[in-house]
């Protein structure tokens, strides 16, 4: 029986992890909660499923009294956006090993965590559908570490990848995938949340439309498993069966297949090591046609920004994360045209330079400069 906290138990990696744990409740208890903005619903989802800690975090509340008092075997880290950081950082400082479903955390504070990780000998295991299957095909086999190297729940300390040649990023392609540069000027709001195949949030279903998620994506593993800019390759695969690949330098590809549903790679993360039958849906190949391609840079101007953020690690994906959360929310309030996230997100990079990262101050920094230039420029358009 795994003790869970789960931070974000609102958002869709929240319901994903209710809806997990109801049909596993001989494997998972959640003993913790956190919620924002709707902590009144995580009150009643509480009652049903016998969590005695809440922490509301519009509150304020004390996080790491919180987590003493729930004393739990990991944490599931489902808040939404930058505000995820702290959370990440301080679950890790508590020697708890944390499964990692905000984005923002590596993007914009990956070195700081993963030299945090290391030095408390504490795992982060990831959460998103694409990377838990790049960690699925790089994890060695730990099964012969002695118990007493083991951490909380069996999670491993000091996880160890096998060398590789390249990760292949899978992508769905949005709701827009083929669509030129014209047709993208007048989409609505309601067609981007149309997503072909992942129920999600509203915020990274938008990011999912620009491909800005992937890109998010891209730094994350970079962070993750120590790739370079050229040992990832992003591939539109449009089904989301193959949920991401590893090439190695014999020219063999690991992939990882299911079908798209959340609740498995909550699951791996949160029973690491170990496997078992979670009542999932399971792949049928009767039938089954899968397909790749190249993305469309030219259309999906988030990829050309990625490369230039790719080589400018140390501050350029936090603002690059900033300016998208700021455009993102002025879309969703209908703000600003769709093409706008993809325009001005170019021009905030443009105008910034390359500064050193040592500190969770400099990172709140860059962060809020960035969301302040974004800002003046959504001001202009609104004009």
């Amino acid at each position: 029986m795994k003790r869970i906290v789960l931070l974000g138990a609102t958002g869709s990696i929240g319901k994903s992890t209710f809806e997990l744990v109801r049909k596993n409740p001989d494997k998972f208890q959640i003993v913790g909660a956190s919620a924002h903005s709707h902590f009144s619903e995580l009150k009643q989802l509480a009652g049903s499923f016998g969590i005695k800690n809440l922490l509301n975090t519009r509150n304020n509340g004390d996080f790491i009294e919180f987590l003493k008092k729930c004393e739990p075997d990991i944490v599931l880290n489902g808040v939404t956006g930058f505000a995820g950081l702290k959370f990440s950082i301080e679950t890790l400082k508590q020697k708890v090993p944390l499964a990692l479903a905000n984005k923002e955390s590596l993007v914009t504070g990956g070195k700081i965590l993963m030299s945090l990780s290391h030095a408390m000998k504490t795992p982060i295991i990831p959460v998103d559908s694409e990377h838990a299957a790049i960690f699925e095909c790089l994890i060695e086999n730990n099964d012969s570490c002695e118990e007493e190297e083991r951490g909380r729940g069996g999670s491993v300390g000091d996880l160890r990848y096998k060398p590789f040649h390249k990760i292949l990023l899978t992508c769905s392609g949005g709701p827009f995938l083929g669509k030129t540069r014209k047709a993208l000027e007048n989409v609505t709001l309601a067609e981007a949340l149309k997503h072909p195949n992942w129920e999600m949030g509203a915020g990274i279903t938008i990011d999912s439309a620009t491909l800005a998620n992937k890109c998010l994506e891209f730094f994350e593993a970079m962070h993750l498993f120590k790739a370079t800019k050229d040992q990832i390759e992003i591939v539109i695969h449009r089904e989301s069966i193959v949920h991401s690949m590893v090439e190695f330098e014999d020219s063999s590809i690991l992939a990882q297949l299911a079908p798209p549903n959340m609740e498995l790679p909550i699951g791996m993360a949160l029973n690491y090591p170990d496997k078992t039958d979670y009542k999932l849906p399971r792949q049928r190949f009767k039938n089954l046609n899968l397909s790749f391609a190249e993305p469309d840079r030219k259309v999906f101007k988030t990829l050309q920004i990625l490369d230039v953020c790719a080589d400018n690690m140390e501050n350029f994906p936090i603002v690059f994360n900033a300016a998208k959360e700021v455009l993102v929310g002025s879309f969703l309030k209908e703000l600003i045209r769709f093409v706008d996230i993809f325009d001005v997100l170019e021009q905030v990079i443009e105008e910034t330079r390359l500064e050193s990262v040592d500190s969770v101050g400099k990172i709140l920094e860059i962060d809020a400069r960035a969301r302040d230039r974004a800002r003046l420029k959504i001001e202009k358009i609104i004009r």
